[in-house]
């Protein structure tokens, strides 16, 4: 019994089956997170390729990101691959794809033909733009530029650092809300359709909702109202410092005690009283710019202080535990529990067979419909 509880307490999702249509990183990061929660998930790929992110020989994406995951690969614009789709579809939980609107449908492979054949499907559609966007096609920075908040993302320059909106409005966003579904025992078939350039405004939903309460307020009380003003890079309490050694040191005093002491600490107490004076931060750099980082991080009473120092990636990643993680298990390694149990990523179609078969489709069908070019599995002796 306690087996059997444990067993579900690290695979919550083991009983959902996912049929994942979606590419390249948002809807695979997505599914792979169901994945890590113990989720079935077949990956159907189209043919011919697969996933495009297969072809790309400068990112090792498709190396985590297929992790746990079975690869069947259909051609999905002929009519027989889009029937061999809708026979999966009918002994799925969860179905979701990443294509602009319409594309499915005219697969056959929209919400109405499915839920026909499993009314208890949770349709997952995660679209790019929303409202009269809807139809153009756009990537990570497009929707930015379409959230309305992306001035905001732009105001340090801008940054190239990830894929700010597909991590954001495509990845965690649309795992929150489905989680939340798959919660509710009494959850029925349903279509959820969720829009990246929506999801992104979660990152600055602070910053917008006090911009807008500002423009409300009478002109001479907007001055500094809203909360980036008080933890930006433009005030000395909050901000990146570099150091004598090039490594940077974090400086998070927010509370004006934490202020106060840090400037005692630093025989700067005259600086006491100017914790959000923009006109101190270069004397504070310059301060900082005299020692490494290990200094300012070892002086007595520095760590109740909210100061440190950002670990560098090489010196984060000569860390066995840390490399190991990565490498092994990486969403545990960015906080997801563990998940031993994860297979490697499969090659394009690895389990194509071995899916079409535990439909009632014989091997010598199987044969057939590679032959013909409607599947695909490797090595299949053809």
């Amino acid at each position: 019994m306690d087996a059997l509880w444990n067993d579900e307490q690290e695979n919550p999702l083991q009983h959902l089956r996912v049929l994942d249509l979606t590419v390249l990183l948002p809807g695979p990061f997505f599914t792979r997170i169901l994945a890590q929660y113990g989720a079935e998930v077949v990956k159907v790929e189209g043919l011919p390729g697969g996933d495009p992110m297969r072809a790309s020989h400068q990112t090792g994406l498709m190396d985590w990101i297929g992790q746990g995951k079975r690869s069947v690969a259909v051609a999905l614009k002929t009519a027989q691959g889009g029937d061999l789709v809708r026979r999966l579809a009918a002994e799925t939980d969860v179905f979701v794809e990443n294509f602009r609107e319409g594309v499915m449908d005219s697969l056959g492979l929209g919400y109405r033909d499915l839920s026909a054949l499993q009314p208890d499907l949770l349709y997952v559609s995660l679209r790019g733009f929303h409202g009269a966007h809807a139809s153009k096609a756009g990537h990570d920075l497009n929707f930015i530029a379409a959230s309305g908040v992306g001035e905001f993302h732009l105001e340090s320059g801008p940054n190239y650092a990830t894929q700010w909106a597909d991590m954001i409005g495509g990845t965690f966003l649309p795992a929150i809300q489905v989680l939340a579904h798959l919660a509710n025992p009494e959850r029925r078939g349903m279509h959820l359709v969720l829009h990246m350039d929506k999801g992104f405004r979660a990152a600055f939903l602070p910053r917008a909702f006090d911009a807008l309460v500002a423009s409300q307020l009478p002109e001479e009380k907007r001055a500094g109202f809203g909360m980036h003003h008080h933890f930006g890079a433009q005030v000395p309490h909050s901000r990146y410092y570099r150091c004598s050694d090039g490594l940077w040191l974090s400086v998070s005093c927010v509370k004006s005690q934490h202020w106060q002491a840090l400037c005692e600490l630093w025989g700067k107490p005259e600086w006491a009283s100017r914790g959000e004076d923009p006109t101190l931060v270069p004397d504070v750099e310059a301060l900082v710019a005299t020692h490494p980082a290990a200094h300012w991080e070892s002086l007595p009473g520095a760590t109740s202080l909210c100061v440190f120092k950002v670990v560098p990636w090489a010196e984060h990643a000569v860390s066995l535990p840390s490399r190991e993680s990565l490498l092994q298990d990486p969403l545990a390694w960015a906080g997801f529990p563990a998940n031993p149990k994860l297979l490697p990523a499969p090659e394009l179609g690895r389990d194509t067979f071995a899916a079409l078969q535990a439909m009632g489709i014989s091997a010598r069908q199987c044969e057939d419909l590679a032959r013909e070019g409607i599947v695909f599995q490797p090595n299949a002796g053809l």
